[in-house]
């Protein structure tokens, strides 16, 4: 009961207080300016739209060379190109387009060695890409995972540890996972992820999608504590509440009002805590929850240590592997089949 309270509280806040919030935020963070990315290595995921556009095109007028990973290949061609109009002749605008389907694992694993196989480096990986199924039946992948799991966190969590190789060659690197203040509404229910699993209560979409949010913000958390304990400094993990915005996944026109934030503003927040400097001293073991731009307050869940092991352990299961050794071998960069 308690937990519902504090889930409807800091839900509350966001609806009554975001976007007073939000627009003296937005003015106080500075503006990224031309060139001031030049030379980073950048993959966002879902970039072809809401947020995800946003944040891309951001970065890449920035000078970043950045990387839409998406799903739609084509229409994500035609944005590069419409981006590349839009600048004068005297800069080059650095943007590719690579394929890939959180759905898929075999896509992730494809997306990840073909990257692996360029030798750059990779200093900001945006997990942006997530699903909100709302009013509809719980569905399955192919391999018998629940879909919001899937994509919000299983298929993100093996693209941030085969990419993590990657984001080791450079001097200094990010994961930003854009996370939910719905994760409040998360439980820590691993069995419930997989196709046969018994319902201890009727199916919620929103519940589901809470609990993938919460299920990936403390698998990173964990993995910053790992990496921290190897003596892997270098990489900053970082979640963030982009807030509550009107996007793809709210595309049936539910849960709209004037106080939700568009997706540039929601943008925003995601790229403050892909380059800001400010993030870089709000942080506890390389790892800091972000909400309009400022540190938030997560779930107690996600505070507890041995909760957070228990997400990494059964995700790193639910992906084939050993959670024993596992990350070690992925930092040596080691390949697996």
């Amino acid at each position: 009961m308690m937990m519902m309270i504090k889930a409807m509280w800091e839900t509350a806040k966001e609806i009554t207080l975001q976007r007073i919030v939000m627009s003296y935020q937005l003015r106080s963070a500075a503006l990224l300016v031309p060139n001031q990315l030049d030379g980073l290595y950048v993959i966002v995921t879902g970039s072809t739209s809401g947020i995800g556009y946003y944040t891309a095109r951001e970065l890449a007028f920035a000078g970043a060379r950045v990387i839409m990973a998406c799903r739609r290949v084509d229409e994500a061609e035609k944005i590069a190109e419409s981006w590349k109009e839009d600048t004068d002749d005297s800069k080059t605008l650095h943007v590719e387009v690579m394929e890939l389907d959180l759905l898929s694992p075999s896509s992730v694993r494809q997306f990840t060695a073909e990257w692996d196989q360029s030798g750059k480096p990779l200093h900001i990986l945006i997990n942006n890409a997530g699903i909100l199924l709302l009013g509809e039946s719980r569905q399955f992948t192919e391999d018998g995972i629940e879909k919001h799991i899937q994509v919000n966190h299983i298929g993100t969590s093996l693209l941030t540890l085969l990419l993590l190789p990657s984001m080791l060659k450079a001097n200094s690197a990010r994961i930003v996972n854009v996370n939910s203040v719905g994760h409040h509404w998360g439980a820590v229910e691993p069995k419930s992820w997989k196709m046969g699993a018994e319902e201890e209560r009727k199916f919620s979409n929103m519940m589901s999608y809470g609990s993938s949010k919460l299920a990936q913000l403390m698998f990173l958390k964990a993995l910053s504590t790992k990496l921290i304990s190897m003596g892997k400094t270098s990489v900053l993990c970082v979640a963030v509440h982009p807030g509550i915005v009107e996007s793809n996944l709210l595309s049936d026109g539910r849960m709209r009002g004037f106080w939700m934030l568009d997706p540039s503003e929601g943008a925003r927040n995601v790229v403050f805590c892909s380059v800001g400097a400010d993030v870089l001293h709000n942080t506890t073991e390389n790892f800091a929850y972000y909400s309009q731009c400022k540190p938030g307050r997560m779930s107690s869940l996600a505070d507890d240590p041995k909760e957070c092991l228990r997400v990494w352990d059964e995700t790193l299961r639910t992906l084939g592997f050993s959670p024993n050794g596992y990350l070690s071998e992925i930092v040596a960069n080691r390949s697996f089949s």
